[in-house]
């Protein structure tokens, strides 16, 4: 399939999902959560985890140029579209950062290790290890939640260094850089993203503290 082909059903199938989660929140805006979502998120999250360790140990044990391992990867990040309506099922609100990642990983991944792979291992490696951490907080697992933004900006350093290192040597040897450019844009926009969040969930948390002190006089 050449690269056209490609470009118009990854735009599709962005289409086709935005159009389910949108159709998914007007229910849920007229008719109120659907019942067992919460469930079913924390099922899928127990799943999802198990299955990024899975993959973790399959990207260590693989070559870099293997297309299986490759594939597996960047399939997987359609599969997250159902974090989004898992979330938003349950009654959840869609913020910034959480819709904007969800929505454009699998285009980081196409580009990044379907066209582009080499060095993709180093942030595929990190990035399924924190998925392992996270999700499995998320189903259950007794694992201490601050340690999550620290892995999450980890594995977009690493893989914004891994990209670095990639271009310096193409600007040696020759390649294009554009790839890299755009994944280590994409990879940049999560940081900010995430550490915009935490700021906020932070000065909430504070005004929270304020309001409780006044209360408390």
């Amino acid at each position: 399939m050449d690269i056209q082909t490609q470009s118009i059903l990854m735009l599709a199938q962005t289409a086709v999902f935005s159009a389910i989660w949108q159709a998914l929140h007007s229910h849920v805006k007229q008719s109120g959560p659907i019942r067992g979502a919460s469930t079913v998120t924390k099922i899928n999250s127990i799943f999802y985890a198990f299955a990024s360790l899975a993959m973790m140990i399959l990207v260590i044990v693989r070559p870099e140029i293997d297309a299986t391992s490759r594939y597996i990867y960047h399939y997987s990040k359609f599969y997250e579209y159902v974090d989004i309506l898992n979330v938003r099922a349950s009654g959840g609100a869609i913020d910034l950062h959480f819709g904007f990642h969800h929505l454009t990983t699998s285009y980081f991944t196409w580009i990044r290790t379907i066209h582009n792979y080499a060095g993709w291992k180093a942030f595929a490696i990190a990035n399924t290890f924190h998925h392992t951490i996270m999700y499995g907080y998320f189903g259950g697992w007794q694992l201490p939640r601050p340690i999550l933004p620290y892995t999450g900006a980890l594995q977009l350093i690493i893989g914004m260094i891994a990209d670095g290192m990639v271009v310096k040597e193409k600007l040696e040897n020759g390649g294009p850089i554009w790839p890299n450019i755009i994944s280590s844009s994409i990879l940049l926009t999560y940081l900010i993203l995430s550490t915009r969040e935490l700021r906020m969930r932070a000065r909430e948390r504070e005004v929270e503290e304020e309001e409780e002190k006044k209360k408390n006089k």
